[in-house]
């Protein structure tokens, strides 16, 4: 018997009882130009010059993909309250992502600044030879199309159905409150399209996060490989992103998603060199 949408609501709404956290949703801001300090998208990134630039082992200098500025915006306790949080990827046709070991850190970076220096120059920076998306040649390795500034707004979220841990959780729930749900059947086939449709929309992770839950065009990465399992929290989500007027703003391969997982023991103590790196498209 298919399952109409009266059937899955309550199930839905304990779901959300039990999922729901405080996320941030980043909006791009196509018409603001942004600074060398401030949150972004591309561009050429802050960088503490008595610091040595990120490279990968084999000593190519790694392209910044997004920077936060965490004194721009109150984002709570779960991240900190001061500093630079920066994502930068390898030049290659992947964006420097390892399909072997997608949590070694070397064809991509997390790094946390607990200080920024406000007396450095842009020049400076540049003078470190950092390669950026700005550079006509680099538009390739990279699935940000120019620089963009970025704004936050707080969001209440919900566990979705792209997180390997949801259908486990879905059929707990439905089993104490008295809804017998098929096991040799996948939740897919005990709904028709429509109603399994209204779930996916209701419980909705697209889009640009910090800390939410994740979206995937195919699979979580965390359901087929068990250390990965570590990885409970989104660090922050970046997905393709289409306007009308300028046209791809944000694009991972065939209208894909990115994604940064941490351990959220890790963050909580402002460890980020274990990191979850995945992106994946149509």
């Amino acid at each position: 018997m298919m399952m109409n949408y009266n059937d899955i609501k309550p199930i839905i709404e304990e779901l959300k009882v039990r999922t729901k956290k405080e996320a941030f949703s980043i909006k791009i801001c196509k018409d603001k130009v942004p600074d060398l300090r401030d949150s972004k998208l591309g561009g050429i990134p802050y960088w503490d010059i008595e610091k040595e630039y990120p490279v990968d082992s084999q000593g190519k200098k790694l392209m910044m993909l997004a920077q936060i500025n965490l004194e721009q915006y109150d984002f709570g306790q779960r991240l900190p309250g001061k500093g630079m949080l920066q994502f930068f990827t390898g030049l290659d046709d992947v964006f420097g992502l390892d399909f072997d070991e997608q949590d070694k850190q070397d064809t991509f970076r997390v790094i946390y600044h607990e200080t920024i220096n406000d007396t450095i120059a842009k020049e400076a920076v540049m003078s470190l030879g950092a390669p950026t998306n700005l550079e006509e040649i680099l538009e390739e390795y990279t699935p940000v199309t120019k620089e963009y500034a970025l704004e936050f707004s707080k969001k209440e979220v919900y566990l979705g159905e792209c997180d390997y841990r949801f259908e486990p959780l879905f059929r707990e729930i439905a089993k104490e409150i008295g809804i017998d749900l098929q096991e040799e059947e996948n939740l897919y086939d005990l709904m028709d399209d429509e109603v399994y449709e209204q779930m996916i929309e209701e419980l909705s992770s697209t889009g640009h996060w910090l800390l939410g839950y994740p979206f995937f065009t195919q699979t979580d990465p965390r359901q087929y490989n068990e250390k990965y399992s570590y990885y409970d929290t989104v660090l922050f989500q970046l997905d393709s992103d289409y306007d009308k007027e300028y046209g791809d703003l944000v694009l991972w391969g065939d209208c894909g998603v990115g994604n940064f997982f941490i351990n959220s023991e890790d963050l909580k103590n402002r460890n980020f060199d274990k990191i979850l790196y995945n992106w994946d498209c149509c």
